[in-house]
Parts: structure tokens; sequence; C-alpha cells
């Protein structure tokens, strides 16, 4: 059952890791005050639907195992993501903001 994690490499078992922190934190979100933007919530259960399919497929051995590049995305997206505390409207507007700084450092 557990193919890919019995194996030497340690990158399956990394992807794993990262994708269930990014379950936790987006599962474990709470809004407060903040108003309710569907399109956000959307985007939050598709990102939960992929990091459940992910960690299901490496549990049972359907897909490949993940190369170095594959895991470490997973973890820069976890770092993101563990950072705003999986406040997705947050992280996309920092990175909506630090876009718009670069474009006008290259613009000038």
């Amino acid at each position: 059952m557990l193919t890919y994690l019995n194996e030497s490499t340690t990158w399956p078992s990394i992807q794993l890791v990262a994708c269930l922190l990014i379950l936790w934190d987006l599962l474990t979100f709470r809004r407060g005050a903040s108003r309710h933007r569907p399109a956000m919530a959307w985007l939050a259960y598709a990102l939960c639907v992929a990091c459940a399919m992910t960690v299901v497929k490496l549990l049972c051995g359907v897909r490949p195992p993940p190369g170095p590049l594959e895991a470490m995305l997973t973890v820069a997206l976890c770092l993101a993501i563990g950072t705003h505390r999986g406040d997705l409207a947050h992280l996309l507007r920092t990175a909506r903001a630090v876009m718009l700084r670069l474009w006008w450092r290259v613009r000038r």
C-alpha cells in the first residue's frame, strides 16, 4: 500500500507533509470580522481538494513519486499559506503588491 513512502527517497514524504500542512491551515482558517469572499472560498476549496487528492494518491501509490522541484514548490506554497495563517485573500493581495513593485522597478 505505502509503496512510494517506503523507498529511500524523501521527496514523497516531504510533499505529503507539505500537503497535509496546507490542508490544516486552510481548514482551520477563521475569517473573523472580514467579509465573505465567494471567489476566495472556492479557491480555498479547490486547493483543499487538490491537496487531499495528492495525499491520497501518494499514500496509495497511484502516481509516480514527485521529484525535488514538485516537492519544493509544494513546500513553498505551504510556507506562503502558513505565514498568512491560511488567509488566501491576504496572500494574493501581498503577492499582487510584490509583483507591482517589481514591475515598477523593471519599468524604470
